[in-house]
């Protein structure tokens, strides 16, 4: 676990998903409850899903449509299963557009409209800083 975060704080986008995850869980590896980290959860993801990755857009934007918040968030689910359905094929591709139509139809037009401009101006935006190739000092090697 330990990893897991200092990984996430570098800013790898999938150490953050998955710690998202984690964090987003209600349930231990018993079943049972433990106390809800929805907050770190959203934090985690969002910062996974601002790097690209569509997994980390689908969860985001179905923890906002599940929320205690979700009147508010809407649009914003919108916006994330949107960019989440472009990113994948397949399964996930068909669970986000899924995800979209059910969020949508609690939207007006107005609504949509603003979820799809939201999508369309979105861009990546990377964390993790760039690792410099350790290079051998090939003269201090023996011959």
């Amino acid at each position: 676990m330990r990893r897991l975060q200092r990984d996430a704080e570098l800013g790898d986008a999938v150490a953050q998903f998955n710690l998202g995850i984690v964090c987003g869980n209600r349930t231990d590896d018993n079943g049972y409850v433990v106390e809800d980290r929805r907050t770190e959860a959203i934090r985690w993801l969002l910062r996974s899903a601002n790097q690209g990755l569509p997994r980390a857009q689908n969860r985001l934007a179905e923890i906002y449509v599940e929320g205690p918040d979700a009147s508010k968030d809407m649009v914003k689910a919108c916006a994330w299963f949107l960019l989440a359905a472009t990113g994948q094929s397949g399964a996930r591709g068909q669970s986000a557009r899924s995800g979209y139509e059910r969020a949508a139809a609690h939207l007006t037009a107005t609504q949509i409209a603003q979820a799809h401009r939201r999508a369309s101006r979105w861009r990546p935006k990377i964390e993790a800083e760039e690792i410099e190739p350790v290079v051998p000092n090939l003269a201090a090697m023996p011959q």
